[in-house]
């Protein structure tokens, strides 16, 4: 039987150059999960809907990141979006622990690779996207 191996979207600041992975040493399991990294002008741009997109699209989890904001509040107000996503993944039936917002700064490539580690991680033990069983039941 084949391992599971997690497919994890990463919304990130097109800005904030730490928010993407360090090529030069990514992590052993970065390197079997699949990561995309899709960019934002901002992070506060993301709304619940590009999350249950992701998730319905396929993804095992996903991982919103960025740091110091030249719009001034893209981390607080992306932080409120996650808070109310996660509730409503809830009540889903899909583990709020899938979604994951981590703040990197510029120069943090390292501090993005460990949030995506962490986040990939967590989703092998939690198991593939609850959606994808009920779609292939369907």
């Amino acid at each position: 039987m084949k391992k599971f191996e997690p497919t994890v979207v990463a919304f990130s600041c097109m800005f904030c150059a730490g928010c993407k992975p360090v090529a030069a040493k990514p992590e052993k399991s970065m390197k079997a999960a699949q990561l995309r990294v899709i960019r934002l002008h901002c992070l506060g741009k993301i709304n619940s809907m590009h999350v249950l997109k992701a998730f319905e699209s396929g993804a095992d989890a996903v991982l919103v990141a960025g740091g110091a904001c030249r719009f001034m509040e893209g981390l607080a107000v992306a932080r409120k979006q996650i808070e109310y996503t996660r509730k409503l993944l809830e009540e889903l039936g899909i583990e709020p622990q899938r979604l994951e917002l981590a703040a990197v700064g510029r120069t943090e490539g390292k501090t993005f690779n460990e949030a995506a580690e962490g986040i990939i991680k967590r989703v092998r033990a939690l198991g593939p996207n609850p959606l994808m069983k009920t779609k292939k039941a369907a």
